[in-house]
């Protein structure tokens, strides 16, 4: 038995990295964590070998069971007195569960470890739960995954920091905030007490103690222990706050450390189908006909304006723009009539396509900040009407967005004109449907 657990101990301090992996459902979920727990959570996550594509060769294949000696637990924690806390908290975390809330109003709930086992002279053994798989090891058919840094975890000691530092990281990848070195994420006060698991009906009348503890300390931390700096704003309604827009400057980290942080390939192309109306199922269906996450984003162009330059009725919207985009038709520009021709087909396949050429939605779509796919609504929410033409939701709040900050007006109005409508009618439009 002491020959097993040596092998099982030389073979787990060739595997734990200083970086984990968690799908995004997992990071936006509720953590029923403290301290110690979160990095006893870390220490499983970095002795696993996730599979993150099919083309993987060298992945684990089930969770391994882990042991992490005692003088490394040491080393990690940075004090001893988290030893003697170990045995109180690996049973209150054995019977912690993990609550994920899905797209369609349920939940999941998942218990995390099928084994927590902690001898002082041996170290702590632990090994996931089967149930996890989908959310920590076969990230390749997870909506998303996101690659984090643990040691910046690890030099927190606020839960809230913790949870908040993985909640802006979850956004690092985002082609405008990598551009401009900074993460924005806004978040409902709702939505910030679940994640952040603040108990029900805590600080429920006091928003200046919630702003204070929840939020004020942990960012303080975050900002003097990481390379990290992070910044907020209250949102309102009349007087009250109901979300907070943070912002998170990562122009001090190491380079290196930036390149260890990515999600899936082919994520933001996904998530555009999404806010198109696409179910996930079917975004991803749509994704794999095309060659590569660029052409996928020109054969949406191509699909949206062969859709609104189309004379016909069209009763199912999505099932054309899905047919169109995987079969990637084009609009034909008008030519003479001839004897032998005439401009009346509006679409045709194309074989091929040489030019890198991207029509103003097209631009936008690649620069816009998206959210993460398991906040897509499937239920295919109302696009808004402009004078009889319908602009998918989705693609209404990315030109709103834009317009508020006054940043690629011309592409936007080049690209409301498809829809035939100028930008001051859109606005009334969106202003009309909340947005």
């Amino acid at each position: 038995m002491a020959c097993k657990k040596k092998e099982i101990k030389e073979e787990t301090a060739l595997v734990l990295r200083n970086d984990v992996y968690q799908s995004n459902p997992l990071i936006s979920s509720r953590k029923v964590f403290g301290l110690l727990g979160m990095r006893i959570f870390l220490l499983g996550l970095m002795g696993v070998n996730p599979h993150f594509s099919e083309q993987d060769k060298y992945y684990d294949e089930d969770f391994p069971e882990l042991l992490i000696s005692t003088s490394k637990l040491t080393e990690l924690f940075g004090n001893t007195k988290y030893l003697a806390e170990l045995k109180p908290a690996c049973k209150k975390l054995f019977d912690t569960i993990i609550e994920l809330n899905r797209a369609n109003g349920g939940v999941t709930l998942c218990h995390l470890f099928d084994k927590l086992e902690y001898e002082p002279n041996d170290g702590l053994h632990l090994q996931f739960s089967r149930y996890m798989r989908p959310y920590i090891l076969d990230l390749f058919q997870s909506q998303g995954y996101t690659r984090i840094n643990a040691k910046y975890l690890f030099k927190l000691s606020s839960p809230y920091a913790m949870r908040l530092l993985e909640l802006l990281l979850q956004y690092q990848n985002i082609r405008l905030f990598k551009k401009l070195m900074e993460i924005k994420r806004r978040m409902t006060v709702e939505e910030l007490r679940f994640a952040l698991n603040v108990p029900a009906g805590t600080y429920k009348d006091r928003m200046d103690h919630f702003k204070k503890f929840v939020l004020d300390d942990p960012i303080k931390e975050i900002n003097t222990r990481t390379p990290y700096i992070v910044s907020y704003e209250t949102i309102k309604e009349g007087r009250s706050i109901v979300a907070f827009e943070f912002t998170m400057d990562t122009c001090n980290v190491p380079k290196d450390d930036e390149d260890d942080c990515k999600v899936l390939r082919g994520c933001d192309a996904i998530q555009t189908l999404c806010a198109l109306g696409f179910t996930e199922r079917i975004a991803r269906a749509i994704f794999s006909k095309c060659l590569d996450e660029a052409d996928c984003f020109s054969r949406i162009n191509r699909a949206q304006a062969v859709l609104y330059r189309n004379k016909r009725p069209i009763k199912n919207k999505l099932g054309f723009l899905r047919k169109a985009i995987e079969e990637d038709w084009q609009v034909v520009r008008e030519r003479t009539r001839s004897s032998e021709d005439s401009s009346t087909s509006t679409r045709t396949r194309t074989e091929a396509r040489t030019d890198d050429s991207m029509t103003p939605i097209g631009e936008i779509l690649k620069s816009m900040p998206f959210v993460p796919m398991e906040s897509a609504n499937p239920n295919k929410p109302q696009p808004i009407n402009v004078d009889g033409k319908q602009i998918p939701r989705g693609l209404a709040e990315i030109f709103m967005k834009y317009i508020r900050k006054g940043e690629m007006l011309d592409s936007v109005k080049e690209s409301l004109q498809v829809y035939d409508t100028t930008i001051e009618k859109f606005m009334d439009a969106c202003e009309k449907n909340g947005l």
